[in-house]
């Protein structure tokens, strides 16, 4: 009892709307949501969404409410109610919602509730980078993956593997990564010897990190033979 005496209280003070909690509970929620029914919904179309909220749900309803309760409380302490009182509500309610709008709606929506709607909206995206920044660290790097997929091939037998665009988007489909990477790095492990012959120092250090990387993974997978097709390849760039 105590905890809806206190939420209509906060509703009644206009608070609840304003409150970062709640509009932090909204947001995650019409953007899930939204995402799920429109892909490739953005969080820009969810705060938009938010501020129509708050006009047309959170200060209408707040309204709707202090003026059902005061023309209920005319009501019943009217013996007859005529039809004029009616009339007098409503004209009293337009003035008071002009009045409302200037000195509690407005104010707060410019000062309180879209401050706070920025820093929500920033929050969550700044989340969604970090928990995607997550998930790049914990994959394999594309070059990695090419390595893998080449002594899968040839472990297999299949032997598909080809420095072209057409086995390039066969592989982007499996690992869902930009095409053109995978064809440079595909060209790099079997295209000609003149393009490890040029690599730089620098370059050649990266692309053994790459090979340590790809060892690492099929190391955890106890697969020696890929071990060793793996490093007759690596031969080619020392």
């Amino acid at each position: 009892m105590k905890e809806f005496v206190k939420k209509f209280e906060s509703f009644i003070k206009f608070e609840l709307p304003l409150e970062t909690a709640n509009i932090t509970a909204q947001f995650s929620k019409t953007q899930l949501q939204s995402e799920a029914e429109t892909p490739g919904w953005s969080t820009a179309a969810t705060r938009q969404k938010l501020i129509s909220s708050y006009w047309f749900t959170n200060v209408i309803g707040h309204f709707s409410v202090i003026l059902g309760i005061t023309a209920t409380i005319i009501f019943l302490s009217t013996a007859s109610f005529e039809k004029r009182y009616m009339l007098s509500i409503i004209t009293a309610g337009l003035l008071c919602f002009i009045v409302m709008y200037f000195f509690l709606y407005r104010p707060y929506f410019g000062s309180v509730y879209l401050p706070r709607l920025e820093t929500v909206k920033e929050t969550y995206e700044r989340k969604e980078f970090e928990n995607l920044e997550k998930c790049r660290k914990g994959q394999l790097s594309n070059q990695a993956l090419c390595l893998v997929f080449y002594v899968l091939d040839k472990t297999s037998g299949i032997n598909a593997a080809q420095p072209n665009d057409q086995f390039a988007g066969i592989l982007a489909k499996l690992y869902g990564v930009d095409r053109g990477s995978l064809k440079t790095n595909l060209e790099l492990i079997l295209g000609s010897s003149g393009k490890r012959a040029n690599l730089t120092d620098r370059r050649r250090t990266e692309i053994m990190n790459r090979f340590s990387e790809a060892k690492n993974f099929l190391g955890e997978l106890k697969f020696n033979n890929g071990i060793q097709v793996l490093e007759t390849i690596e031969l080619k760039f020392v």
